[in-house]
């Protein structure tokens, strides 16, 4: 008899080879072993470059067709390609498992293509499978509209259907399988020696997702908050052997008053000279949907960074409104993170005294529970690598 349910997402890096779905059907054994019924989520295979993954399907059709019916259409047959591909690897192994889009799943979107926001989740279907005793295998990331439309939720969405499927179906908790050990004090590629962080606070999650760490979605921690539903992070090749990490209410397990370090690249700063059009500035680049960060302004000037990816449309922006201006392009955004970093003192001078010496700091901005500065991108690796040191991470 099963105990429970639980919801299995696996990222495109789980699910793009014979060896990785093999280790998905172990992980499927495993958790019938302990009793419970899986429902598996599953973003696009592989990374930029392979053949099925969001970016490559991204460069198919011209960048005009952003955010149109054209691009959703596209980009959902890269999670119902990995949920066929791996629905067949699994019945090849004697389970009774279905594939499934978003919207067979029952998940309801608004009409906003690119970023649509998910309005219902009717879960009737899948439980009458479950019933069956089947297994199913749902491509993340998209739903459809009241039209019968396919939409897609934006970028990490594949996260968010995993926990709106979760919370509609009275999951025990959320199992994230990617290509790490869970979440660590700093990105493992970076710096090798990361620690496993192996219990942590929603809010810190959310925060460390907003500040560059890509193994779960902000969007997705926030729903799972507001629900109180645990989430789980597991490496996708040993389920069960480590602890992985705990996503949950309760309090951060790390000694130091920094919890991690998370990072951006492809950061651009701008400086510009300050008129009486620089609202106006604002104003064109958030019609044009250029989101702005660590901004200060001053009497003469105002400094922002932004994404790199608009960097002629801001020069356009600023010829056409007689901005005078400078740039430094090939930025990293660097943020340390933790609820203890309130109302220490010294903590900015501790981060400022173990960089400066040794790198340029171009900006800095905090709030009560992180502290981000910007270095150029190639000294981002050796910055990171003094700041965990420097906290003890």
């Amino acid at each position: 008899m099963y105990l429970s349910l639980i919801i299995q997402k696996y990222g495109g890096t789980s699910v793009n080879s014979i060896q990785l779905r093999d280790k998905i059907v172990d992980n499927l054994k495993k958790a019938r072993e302990s009793g419970y019924i899986s429902v598996i989520v599953v973003s696009a295979m592989g990374r930029e470059g392979e053949h099925y993954s969001t970016d490559s399907l991204i460069k198919l059709i011209s960048p005009i067709h952003n955010n149109t019916r054209n691009m959703d259409m596209l980009l959902s047959c890269g999670e119902i390609i990995s949920a066929t591909v791996l629905t067949a690897h699994l019945i090849d192994h004697g389970f009774d498992a279905i594939a499934l889009t978003g919207g067979q799943a029952g998940i309801i979107t608004d009409n906003h293509y690119g970023e649509s926001t998910i309005l219902d989740v009717n879960v009737n279907y899948l439980k009458e499978l479950i019933s069956m005793g089947k297994v199913p295998v749902v491509a993340g990331f998209q739903g459809i509209n009241a039209s019968g439309e396919i939409t897609t939720l934006g970028r990490g969405g594949s996260d968010t259907s995993a926990v709106l499927l979760g919370i509609a179906l009275k999951a025990k908790e959320i199992e994230i399988f990617t290509d790490v050990d869970g979440i660590m004090t700093a990105d493992p590629k970076l710096v090798p020696n990361a620690n496993l962080i192996r219990q942590i606070a929603y809010d810190e999650v959310f925060q460390l997702s907003q500040y560059g760490a890509k193994v779960i979605h902000p969007r997705a921690v926030d729903l799972a908050m507001k629900e109180n539903i645990p989430i789980k992070v597991y490496n996708t090749s040993k389920y069960r052997e480590n602890s992985g990490t705990t996503i949950n209410s309760k309090c951060t397990e790390v000694n130091s008053i920094v919890t991690a370090i998370a990072h951006e690249d492809s950061k651009t700063q701008w400086n510009l000279e300050m008129i009486s059009t620089n609202n106006q500035v604002f104003i064109e680049m958030a019609n044009n949907f250029i989101s702005i960060d660590m901004i200060n302004i001053f009497k003469d000037k105002s400094i922002f960074i932004t994404h790199s990816t608009h960097k002629h449309k801001i020069i356009d922006i600023l010829i056409q409104n007689n901005i005078s201006y400078t740039m430094v392009e090939d930025c990293t955004k660097i943020t340390i993170i933790g609820s203890k970093i309130r109302g220490v003192p010294g903590v900015m001078s501790k981060v400022i005294n173990s960089l400066q010496e040794k790198h340029d700091i171009l900006q800095t901005s905090d709030s009560h529970t992180t502290i981000s500065i910007l270095v150029k991108s190639k000294y981002a690796k050796e910055a990171i690598t003094l700041l965990h040191k420097t906290f003890n991470l």
